[in-house]
C-alpha cells in the first residue's frame, strides 16, 4: 500500500491571466476539470480516494450518469489542484496512467479547440506551434510513498518528497526547428501571459470575426488581443469541447456569466459575451475577492489538532467539510450580486460590487467557520479552522489580471501584515492612486466600519464625514513620506485626541446622537490596535478612506443624498 499525492500546476497566474469574467471562469474550470480526469483514472479496486471528498463532486461522476438538467454545480470549478489517494499495486505504474490520463484529457481539449479553426480563423501553418504550446503548459508533479502503520508520519514524509519534486522541475527546451518569423511574421508576445508567441490577434483578426455570424464572434471582437494557444483555449473550450463533445449546456444563452460592467451595476441579465456597456457614474468600480484558508496545510497535516488524534479519519472529515462549504454555501452567498469563478475547498475567488465586497467576504468566512466547526484544535492559539480574505477595488476598465493579482495579494498581506485570520483591502484609483486598509476579524475594524457605512446609506451621517475625519487627523502624523518623518511627542495622548476629533466630526456630519452612537464602537477598535500613536492614527485614516470610497460606487438607486454639512 503507498500514499499517491498529485498536484497540477500552474494555478494563479493561470486563472489570472484573463480579459472577461468567462477566462476567469474558464481557466479555473479548466484546472479542475484535468484534475478530475486524474482522479477518475485511478483505479477502482486498487485505489481510495482521501482527498478531496468524493460525496457531492459532479464533476467525478460524469462518466457514470446522465448530465444532470441543473448545471449550476456541474459547472462550478471546485476541486483543488491536488488530490491524495491510497494505492495498492505498483505506484509508478498508477501514477504514470494518472498523468498520462491528464495529458490526454488536456490534449483533446486542445485538439477540439484546433479543430474548430476554421471558425476561430487559426491560419492552418501555426500547426506545430499550436500544439509546442500546449505540450508546455501542464506541470505535473507527483510522489508515492510507502504505506506504513503511522499514517501520520507517512503523509508528512510524502509532503516534504513531493516539495523536493517540485523544486526540480523538468525542462523541455522549446524546438529550434521552428521558425518562428515564417509565421506570419507574426512576432508579437500573448497578451494576457506576455511568455508565449501569439498565434492570432490584432485589428484584422476582429474583423475577420466581425464579418462572421457565430457562437465564437463574441469571444474575440471585444479586444484587440494577441493570442497564443493556451489564451485561445481557455477563451473558447466551453464551447468548442465541453458544448460540442461532451453536451454540455455552455452556451451564453444557457450559460450566462455576467459581465464585469453587469455586476459593478448590480444587472443580472447582462452576459459577458455581450458587446454592449453598462453602468454609469458612480457604479464603475468592481472588487475581487480572494478568500482563502488560513494555515490548511498544517491543519491537513495534523500539526494542530490534539496528541494521538486519527489523522486519516481527520482528513476524511476534513475533506467532507471543505467539500461542503465549497459546493453548499459559497454560490448562495456571492451571486446574489457577485459572481462566483472558483469555489475550492477553502480557496474562493469571486467578483463583487464594489460596496459589497467586503459583506461577502465576512459571510464566507462566518459559512467556513461553520462548516468546519467540527475540526478542533489542540489549543487556545487553534481553535479551529478560520480564514483570511484579500479584496482589490478598481474601475472597470482596469485590466482584469491586474485586479485579481492585486486581490491575490491583499490576501498574503491579510495573513502576513494585518495578521491572520484578517482581511486587507487594496483601492486602486483611477488617478494612480493606491490605498490600503486592513484588521483583524476580532479587532472591531469591520464593525467601525459598517456602522459608518451603515448611516451613510440612512443618510443619518455626511458623505463628507469620512472625509473630515481623515482631514482632522492627517495633521497628527509624525511621518508621512519616508522623507518626511518627525519624533513622536512624549506621552502624546492619542487615544483621547482621536476620539475627540472623530466625535466633533460625527456631530458635525451628523448629529451629536450619531456621534454617541458610534462612540464605543471606535473605542473598541482603538483598544484592540497596538498602543503606537503612528498606528492608530493611519489605521483610523485607512478605515475612513475605504468606507468613503466605496460608499461612493453605490448605485443611484441605494445612495441616499448625504445630509446637510
Amino acid at each position: 500500500m503507498h500514499l499517491l499525492k498529485f498536484q497540477i500546476g500552474p494555478v494563479q497566474d493561470f486563472i489570472a491571466q484573463a480579459r472577461s469574467t468567462r477566462d476567469l471562469w474558464s481557466g479555473s474550470y479548466l484546472l479542475s476539470w484535468l484534475v478530475a480526469a486524474g482522479i477518475r483514472s485511478l483505479p477502482a479496486l486498487r485505489s481510495t480516494l482521501i482527498f478531496p471528498n468524493l460525496h457531492d463532486q459532479p464533476l467525478l461522476e460524469i462518466d457514470k450518469s446522465p448530465l444532470p438538467a441543473d448545471h449550476t454545480k456541474l459547472l462550478t470549478p471546485n476541486l483543488p489542484n491536488v488530490f491524495i489517494a491510497k494505492i495498492e499495486g505498483d505506484p509508478t505504474e498508477i501514477a504514470t496512467a494518472v498523468k498520462k490520463a491528464i495529458e490526454a484529457e488536456w490534449q483533446k481539449i486542445a485538439e477540439a479547440v484546433w479543430n474548430k479553426r476554421d471558425v476561430i480563423h487559426l491560419p492552418i501553418s501555426c500547426r506545430d506551434r499550436y500544439f509546442s504550446q500546449v505540450a508546455r503548459q501542464v506541470s505535473i508533479s507527483w510522489q508515492s510513498t510507502p504505506l506504513e502503520s503511522n499514517y501520520a508520519s507517512t503523509y508528512k514524509r510524502n509532503g516534504q518528497q513531493l516539495d523536493a519534486v517540485r523544486q526540480t522541475r523538468e525542462f523541455c527546451a522549446w524546438d529550434s526547428c521552428i521558425d518562428i518569423a515564417q509565421h506570419h511574421n507574426l512576432s508579437e508576445k500573448d497578451s494576457l501571459s506576455g511568455k508565449e508567441e501569439a498565434l492570432v490577434g490584432g485589428t484584422n483578426f476582429i474583423v475577420q470575426h466581425e464579418n462572421n455570424n457565430n457562437d465564437y464572434c463574441a469571444l474575440f471582437t471585444k479586444h484587440a488581443d494577441y493570442l497564443g494557444a493556451v489564451s485561445i483555449i481557455k477563451r473558447c473550450w466551453h464551447l468548442a469541447y465541453l458544448k460540442d463533445v461532451k453536451k454540455f449546456k455552455t452556451s451564453s444563452k444557457e450559460f450566462t456569466i455576467r459581465s464585469i460592467p453587469a455586476i459593478a451595476a448590480r444587472e443580472k441579465t447582462h452576459d459577458d459575451d455581450e458587446k454592449k456597456e453598462t453602468t454609469s457614474g458612480a457604479e464603475r468600480y468592481i472588487a475581487a475577492i480572494a478568500f482563502d484558508g488560513d494555515q490548511i496545510g498544517k491543519w491537513v497535516s495534523g500539526d494542530f489538532l490534539p496528541e494521538n488524534a486519527d489523522l486519516e479519519k481527520h482528513h476524511a472529515s476534513f475533506s467532507a467539510a471543505l467539500s461542503d462549504f465549497a459546493m453548499n454555501r459559497v454560490r448562495s452567498i456571492v451571486e446574489p450580486l457577485g459572481q462566483l469563478i472558483y469555489a475550492g475547498g477553502d480557496d474562493v475567488l469571486a467578483l463583487a460590487p464594489a460596496d459589497r465586497a467586503l459583506d461577502i467576504a465576512e459571510k464566507l468566512r462566518i459559512a467556513f467557520c461553520d462548516a468546519t466547526k467540527h475540526i478542533i484544535g489542540k489549543d487556545a492559539d487553534h481553535p479551529q479552522p478560520d480564514a483570511s480574505v484579500g479584496i482589490a477595488i478598481a474601475h472597470i476598465h482596469s485590466p482584469l489580471q491586474d485586479l485579481i493579482k492585486e486581490a491575490q495579494k491583499a490576501e498574503k498581506r491579510a495573513k502576513n501584515e494585518v495578521g491572520r485570520p484578517a482581511f486587507s483591502i487594496t483601492l486602486m484609483k483611477r488617478s494612480g492612486e493606491i490605498s490600503y486598509w486592513g484588521s483583524k476579524w476580532s479587532s472591531g475594524g469591520l464593525q467601525l466600519y459598517q456602522a459608518i457605512a451603515k448611516h451613510l446609506v440612512e443618510k443619518k451621517l455626511s458623505g463628507k464625514f469620512p472625509h473630515r475625519v481623515t482631514q482632522l487627523l492627517t495633521p497628527y502624523l509624525t511621518e508621512r513620506s519616508k522623507i518626511s518623518h518627525q519624533t513622536n511627542a512624549l506621552n502624546f495622548p492619542t487615544f483621547e485626541i482621536i476620539t475627540r476629533e472623530f466625535a466633533f466630526a460625527a456631530s458635525q456630519q451628523g448629529s451629536v446622537a450619531i456621534a454617541k452612537d458610534l462612540a464605543p464602537v471606535l473605542e473598541n477598535y482603538l483598544k484592540k490596535l497596538s498602543g503606537d500613536p503612528q498606528k492608530l492614527l493611519t489605521s483610523l485614516i485607512d478605515l475612513c478612506t475605504t468606507v468613503a470610497f466605496t460608499h461612493r460606487t453605490l448605485p443611484a438607486v441605494e445612495k441616499q443624498s448625504p445630509v446637510p454639512a
